[in-house]
């Protein structure tokens, strides 16, 4: 996993954004973020290699603040659980 600090704005603000809103897919969060489609979806694509994020499994999301399942019709990404780890551990030191 690369670390926090070798990443840059753009993607640490992707990890930023799914810890507060859930899985999501690249689509909406590059208009969440204002970043371009296709450098958003690279930087996903870059965060699963680097061990950041992994795919949501199955054919629904459940979602906070969503009253039904949602239909993944996109590629949902979350956090793993070392990611999650990673950015509560810089919380408490106060770097994030």
């Amino acid at each position: 996993m690369k670390s926090w600090q070798e990443l840059d704005q753009d993607l640490k603000a992707i990890i930023l954004d799914l810890r507060e809103n859930g899985p999501d897919c690249a689509k909406f969060l590059s208009r969440r973020l204002k970043i371009d489609l296709a450098t958003c979806m690279k930087s996903l694509s870059f965060l699963e290699a680097s061990g950041w994020l992994q795919r949501v499994k199955g054919t629904f999301l459940f979602k906070r603040g969503f009253r039904r399942p949602k239909h993944m019709n996109h590629t949902y990404y979350e956090i793993t659980k070392n990611g999650e780890k990673h950015i509560r551990f810089l919380a408490r030191k106060g770097h994030i």
